[in-house]
């Protein structure tokens, strides 16, 4: 039990230097540590995966179909180029969100003799066995922001997608005073990020009888198709529906806009959800849009790097690895279970674009269109 302490204090450190660099509100312990029910902490011994730097390591990529994405992958390279003493090369490879793809990236990374695989995967299945085998063969896996569907990887780097599913489903029904009619505003069908979030809040949900879900739906993490399919469920439910639970920001503002064309005034548009992403915040204020936001930092791409080296140091790591979200609404929408950090008025950057991460945590000077940083290659 010592070691473990010891094991757990020193994680916890690294999470909590992690988090001040992108978050001026809550930047203690991780509440989903801090609030665990268990008595004990999953962690890994990764003693056999000890071994004499510098590393290759390999980072494989479901792909860079949005702003959240590319963020990750731009803090996966300024932490290894921050680590260029243990890192002598981070070989990164994009399967452009196709599973064939990122099986034949993981194989061909292996074929290169990486020390470690970072792996981020398009969709927790069709994935798995490539993890597997490369777990078989030796080589240790660290998951980030989306994970396989067994637990064949030395760890999983997340912000908690079940504790983002749970406030948001928690928040709604306490925002509907138990009843009403939701939608839920899918992104990927079959990533991890996106199917445990609704198996979340699902399990919140479902403690409500007078709460329905009238339809589900998936934008691909697109704000355009987020709009073109939620334009079809509202012509579809019209004013029945009563608050749309977005499992990220990425598509909220399309779903907002879908609202407006629909005809729905400021002050008529119905509770959403959202995450990280600069716009539906701004949409919230201008059209009185009551929103929930948690985020989900795309700073765990840098924390992915931090954790990979403590593997490869043979340091006990726990078996899911989160990161702090802050929790932010707007003003008067706090309900008896969800008390914000700070609101949306206090988050939201006004003039900024509407796909700007706000918990992105690559510093001010941070523009994700010139971005470059000399990383080990």
């Amino acid at each position: 039990m010592k070691n473990k302490a010891i094991g757990l204090i020193a994680s916890l450190a690294l999470l909590s230097s992690t988090v001040s660099t992108f978050a001026d509100t809550y930047a203690g312990v991780p509440r989903t540590f801090l609030f665990n029910p268990s008595l004990d902490v999953c962690f890994k011994d990764t003693a056999e995966y000890k071994k004499e730097g510098p590393y290759t390591i390999g980072f494989s990529n479901a792909g860079l179909g949005d702003s959240w994405r590319v963020v990750m992958l731009h803090s996966m390279e300024k932490a290894a180029a921050e680590h260029k003493d243990q890192i002598s090369h981070l070989l990164i490879t994009d399967a452009g969100h196709d599973d064939a793809k990122q099986v034949s990236d993981i194989q061909d990374l292996i074929s290169q003799g990486v020390d470690l695989l970072i792996v981020s995967a398009n969709t927790e299945q069709a994935v798995d066995p490539a993890v597997s085998r490369a777990m078989e063969q030796g080589i240790p896996v660290v998951m980030v922001d989306r994970r396989v569907s067994s637990d064949n990887f030395v760890t999983f780097v997340t912000a908690s997608d079940a504790m983002m599913g749970r406030l948001f489903g928690q928040w709604i029904a306490e925002k509907l005073h138990g009843k009403g009619n939701i939608v839920i505003l899918g992104g990927q069908a079959g990533s991890s990020p996106n199917e445990l979030r609704v198996k979340a809040a699902k399990q919140v949900l479902d403690q409500y009888p007078d709460i329905k879900i009238l339809d589900t739906v998936y934008s691909d993490w697109s704000p355009v198709k987020g709009k073109q399919v939620m334009q079809a469920v509202i012509a579809k439910y019209g004013k029945s529906i009563n608050a749309v639970l977005s499992t990220h920001g990425l598509q909220t503002p399309g779903s907002i806009e879908a609202f407006l064309e629909a005809g729905f005034k400021p002050g008529e548009i119905p509770p959403h959800t959202t995450s990280d992403v600069n716009g539906p915040l701004q949409l919230a204020l201008k059209y009185k849009v009551p929103m929930l936001e948690v985020g989900y930092p795309p700073a765990m791409g840098g924390t992915a790097i931090d954790v990979a080296l403590k593997v490869l140091s043979g340091a006990k790591v726990p078996c899911t690895y989160e990161i702090n979200a802050q929790i932010a609404t707007t003003d008067g929408d706090e309900t008896p279970s969800i008390r914000p950090d700070l609101h949306v008025k206090d988050m939201v950057l006004p003039n900024a674009p509407a796909d700007m991460l706000v918990t992105g945590g690559m510093g001010p000077d941070y523009n994700p269109s010139t971005f470059k940083v000399d990383y080990p290659q």
